[in-house]
């Protein structure tokens, strides 16, 4: 059914399509004449202007169908969708192409027993085979919003669950931040321990003088005599290491 349904729009498109190829002909008759003899390239210009300007506007009108607000009153949805620029010009198009085509059946059209057996039928022919069937623009532009599943409005627990997943991947994503900054902490925090593990080591040391640059190096300010105090060795031979570590 899913693969069916895919092909029902393309299909209607076909279709649509292929009415208005019949219709062409007809409305080139029509703007023929109006036109010098031999001229016929340019009626049959006119018309598929005409014709393909209709095909053209419904589209752009099923677009605006789609698009009409669903949860509205019945007037802005129909409003919205058919109070329109596109509208106005898909209606000036069909009326053209209708008029040609009504003349057409009124120029062609023949008595049938039908018509001899019920003459109002007689009026009302051409209007059927002819002027009425420019006007399934219309239809076909609401047809074919609704097979794109624009008519039916959202079901609202698909909403639901949609603005709930929206919640929990936003949610997720922020949790992953949270995380990520945390490793960071963690990772530096790491790095300084390491480091003064380090140096909590060296100043340990059996050997006085790997306290004392250990000393100097981590608070390079303090005089001798501090670093003196710290490593436990005299001042003088605080100053004698030192001495030895800058030359």
């Amino acid at each position: 059914m899913e693969r069916l349904n895919r092909w029902i729009n393309p299909l209607l498109w076909v279709i649509y399509l292929a009415l208005l190829a019949v219709l062409l002909p007809h409305t080139a008759w029509a703007f023929a004449v109006f036109e010098p003899d031999g001229q016929r390239l340019v009626a049959w210009s006119a018309a598929f202007a005409f014709e393909a300007s209709i095909a053209a506007l419904t589209y752009k009108l099923m677009q605006r169908i789609e698009t009409a607000p669903r949860r509205k009153s019945a007037w802005v949805r129909w409003r919205g969708s058919y109070l329109n620029v596109y509208a106005g010009g898909l209606l000036v198009a069909v009326a053209v192409s209708a008029l040609a085509n009504w003349s057409h059946a009124l120029e062609f059209g023949t008595a049938t027993a039908a018509t001899r057996q019920f003459p109002m039928l007689a009026g009302v022919l051409p209007v059927a085979f002819g002027a009425i069937l420019p006007g399934v623009s219309f239809i076909f532009a609401h047809v074919l919003a609704d097979v794109a599943g624009a008519d039916v409005d959202a079901d609202p627990e698909l909403e639901r669950a949609k603005k709930e997943a929206a919640d929990l991947r936003r949610e997720l994503r922020e949790a992953e931040r949270r995380i990520a900054a945390a490793e960071a902490r963690a990772a530096e925090a790491e790095g300084r321990f390491a480091a003064a593990g380090d140096l909590f080591a060296r100043l340990m040391a059996e050997s006085k003088r790997e306290r004392i640059l250990a000393a100097a190096e981590r608070w390079p300010s303090l005089q001798p005599a501090a670093v003196a105090i710290i490593a436990g060795a005299s001042p003088s031979y605080v100053s004698e290491v030192l001495s030895g570590a800058l030359d």
